[in-house]
Formats: C-alpha cells, sequence, structure tokens
C-alpha cells in the first residue's frame, strides 16, 4: 500500500474540504478550483456522489466492495499538494478544518444541499425532479427578463412558470406522504444537514480511534501493503485516516471534538464569496428552497417518470437583426 502525503489524506479522511475566495488560500494552494473542492466537500459529507433520484435497494450490495466504498467516498486531486506538504502540515490542517466549518455555516452550503436533496428524492413529474422544475423556473424567468419587449414570447414563458409552479407544488404535497424509497432517502438526506454533518464527524473520530498509525508497511512502490493481513482488509476510510499521520489527525481530531461541543450550523447563515471557477451548469438560485416536509398519509406515486426537456434561455437579438428580420431578409446562412 503506498504511503501518499500527509494532508490529502487528512482532507479525505475527513470527508471534507474547504472553499473561499481570497488571492492565495489554502484550495488555491493545493491547484483545486473551488466549485470542485466544494462538490467533493457536499457528496462525501452525503455519502452520494451519483445524482438523480435514489433508486430502489440504494443501500444494498456488499459495503466491504472497493466499488461500494467509492460511491460514497472518493478522494480528490490536489496537483500542488508537494508545496504544501513541505511546511507546517499541522497549521495547514487547523487552517482547512476553520474554513471547512465557515462553509459548513454557509447559506451557499444550505443552498446546494437542499438542492442536491431535492434532486434525489424518488418522486419526479415524468422524469423532472423538484430541482428541475426550480431551474425550468428560474431559466423561464431570465428569459423574460432578457426579451421583455416581446410580449408573445414573454406570455408563453409566464405560462410555462405556472406550470411549473403547479407541478412543485404537486410534488411537495406527494411528498408528505408515503411513496416507494421515501425512508432510505430521509436517511440518507436528513430534512436538516446538521444531522448529516455531526454523523460525518463523530464517524471520522470512530475510525480514526481505531488506526494503528505504527503499522508497518511491506514492498515497494505503488505494491506496498500492510504487514497484517487484517489492516490490508480495512476500509478506504480507514487507510486514508492511515496514510494522513498521526500529527495531522491529532490536530483534525481535537478540531472535531471542539466543534460537536456547540451547535453544528448556526441558524444563521454566513454569505460567503462566488466561487472563483463559476459552475458549468446553472445552479441553484441565493434563496433556498423550502424544505420537503413529510407526514403519514398515503398517496398514489405519480407516473412513471419519463424525459422531459428542459427549456433553454433565448437569446437577445441584436437591433440590426431585429431589423433584418422585419425586412424579410434574414436566413440561415446570413450573420
Amino acid at each position: 500500500m503506498k504511503r501518499k502525503s500527509i494532508l490529502l489524506y487528512t482532507l479525505t479522511a475527513l470527508f471534507i474540504l474547504t472553499s473561499w475566495k481570497v488571492a492565495d488560500n489554502i484550495i488555491t494552494r493545493l491547484g483545486m478550483q473551488e466549485q470542485n473542492a466544494r462538490r467533493y466537500i457536499i457528496n462525501n459529507f452525503i455519502g452520494r456522489f451519483s445524482t438523480g433520484p435514489m433508486e430502489d435497494g440504494y443501500e444494498g450490495g456488499d459495503p466491504n466492495s472497493i466499488y461500494n466504498q467509492l460511491q460514497s467516498f472518493q478522494i480528490p486531486t490536489a496537483r500542488l499538494l508537494k508545496d504544501i506538504i513541505g511546511g507546517d502540515k499541522s497549521a495547514a490542517a487547523k487552517e482547512l478544518c476553520e474554513y471547512v466549518k465557515t462553509y459548513i455555516s454557509s447559506q451557499e452550503f444550505s443552498n446546494e444541499y437542499n438542492r442536491l436533496r431535492e434532486d434525489a428524492m424518488p418522486l419526479t413529474d415524468r422524469g423532472s425532479t423538484l430541482a428541475d422544475l426550480r431551474r425550468n423556473k428560474e431559466v423561464c424567468q431570465k428569459n423574460i427578463d432578457n426579451y421583455k419587449t416581446d410580449t408573445k414570447y414573454v406570455a408563453e414563458q409566464q405560462k410555462l412558470i405556472e406550470e411549473n409552479q403547479k407541478k412543485i407544488d404537486a410534488l411537495i404535497a406527494a411528498s408528505k406522504k408515503p411513496f416507494p424509497g421515501k425512508e432510505a432517502w430521509e436517511k440518507a438526506y436528513p430534512a436538516d444537514p446538521a444531522i448529516l454533518v455531526k454523523k460525518r464527524l463523530q464517524e471520522y473520530l470512530q475510525v480514526a480511534a481505531t488506526v494503528d498509525f505504527n503499522a508497518k508497511l511491506t514492498g515497494e512502490g505503488k505494491k506496498k501493503t500492510f504487514v497484517n493481513p487484517v489492516y490490508e482488509k480495512k476500509s478506504l476510510k480507514w487507510k486514508a485516516t492511515y496514510r494522513s499521520g498521526k500529527e495531522v489527525n491529532d490536530v483534525v481530531t481535537a478540531f472535531i471534538k471542539e466543534w460537536l461541543k456547540g451547535g453544528i450550523i448556526p441558524a444563521t447563515k454566513l454569505q460567503m464569496d462566488a466561487p472563483a471557477v463559476e459552475p458549468a451548469k446553472p445552479t441553484a438560485g441565493t434563496t433556498a428552497p423550502a424544505p420537503v416536509t413529510t407526514s403519514s398519509t398515503p398517496e398514489t406515486k405519480p407516473a412513471a417518470p419519463v424525459a422531459e426537456k428542459q427549456p433553454e434561455a433565448k437569446p437577445k437579438k441584436s437591433l440590426l437583426g431585429k431589423l433584418k428580420e422585419k425586412a424579410g431578409t434574414v436566413t440561415g446562412n446570413q450573420p
């Protein structure tokens, strides 16, 4: 088993990274993009890297298989890691922990968690999740804002907004009643993310407490393995914690224990700077979607998912383009 660098595996063993926007933050020094770092944070906390509605039997399968472990726990690549580990590793670990806590306390984290939770709910409107429908509304509103003078087009977009809202209301109503896969979904995505964050922090402490940081390795290069065959069968999280080393894990463990003494996520959310690299696809707005509540009243499950095309933003036409169109001179080959 190859002994990787201390800092990288501490990040993954803790299931978190950090994200904040300053000229020389730790993410930049690691050679990572902030948006990608945030994705690893939230997906490792949730324990799910796939997207879309959760399928029946999500928790099935052999939990010890490498494949299943990688579905819930993944190690990010830090291109400039060697530049970091040559310095004060303990201080760097403390810095990461501080900003991880800041991110978890932010409105941005809350927004993204709610979006992922709605996207994973095993109820859809002909294949469209709650997250899809909210995003459709946002696209339609942008179309209206960008093309206000086209009254016919604005009316069409407004109608789509109203239709999407009806679908949203229907899904939220259905989610309050029993449906297949609801129990597994609520367990994987509790309405209060603090429950999930606390669970992961406690899990780290439990794993770290069992790690033998003095364990010996044998072999060369990438073919190193534990001398003790029992250790070789340990989980990826256990091995990641081992590879991070005792020095850094002592810092992380102390930080987590102190964090667990108080509130996990404050009621008043922090506002973080925008990511240095914007996501490639639309994300949820700054207002967090209303939490999906639950009750025990039965209801028929919505129709089976059917792929539904999402609306696309209509670009603004230039003044010249409008004049050409009115004159009947615009063709597919003309600028």
